[in-house]
């Protein structure tokens, strides 16, 4: 087509007059499809709404000088764009969820089985109580006996804990 010398040259209006005066297009791959959609040539519409919900008609919009190809591929990406932060939103909503529910049956947990401490961590608190050395063995046999006992003696602040280690081995005497 060219329009300077006028051969074969038509308007954007009489082209759009002409193709929709062509009823029947002929179409025989996938990519002529595209290609006229691209192009808003034609316009995909759903037949059969009432048969399934989840298939979605596109409402054919009439095309404007002011408007171009690349307008809709920037709508089309931003509509993708949105419906993906709103599907990653979902996504994280629920796992925050799930984050909250783990974190609560951590507390569950921790208040049915009570913390058990090991020999060494035995050890090191009472060195620190300042037991002479030839009565570590007893306290530590007797604590690593006693767990609950042991809990207890922790709690305590640690100037007392000594008064306390010394009430408790002397009372199971």
């Amino acid at each position: 087509m060219d329009r300077a010398s006028g051969a074969h040259a038509e308007t954007v209006k009489e082209r759009n007059d002409r193709l929709n005066k062509n009823v029947k297009i002929q179409v025989e791959t996938i990519k002529e499809v595209d290609d006229l959609l691209a192009n808003n040539e034609i316009h995909l519409e759903n037949e059969y709404v009432d048969l399934d919900d989840d298939i979605q008609g596109v409402i054919p919009t009439p095309f404007s000088q002011g408007q171009s190809s690349g307008a809709n591929k920037c709508k089309s990406k931003k509509r993708k764009f949105e419906e993906e932060e709103d599907f990653n939103s979902k996504i994280m909503k629920s796992v925050d969820n799930v984050a909250g529910a783990i974190r609560e049956s951590n507390v569950i947990f921790d208040r049915t089985y009570p913390r058990e401490y090991t020999g060494d961590e035995i050890y090191r608190e009472l060195e620190l109580v300042g037991l002479e050395p030839h009565e570590l063995p007893r306290a530590l046999n007797f604590l690593a006996a006693n767990q609950a006992k042991t809990r207890t003696l922790f709690s305590c602040p640690l100037q007392i804990r000594m008064g306390v280690l010394k009430d408790m081995m002397g009372a199971c005497d």
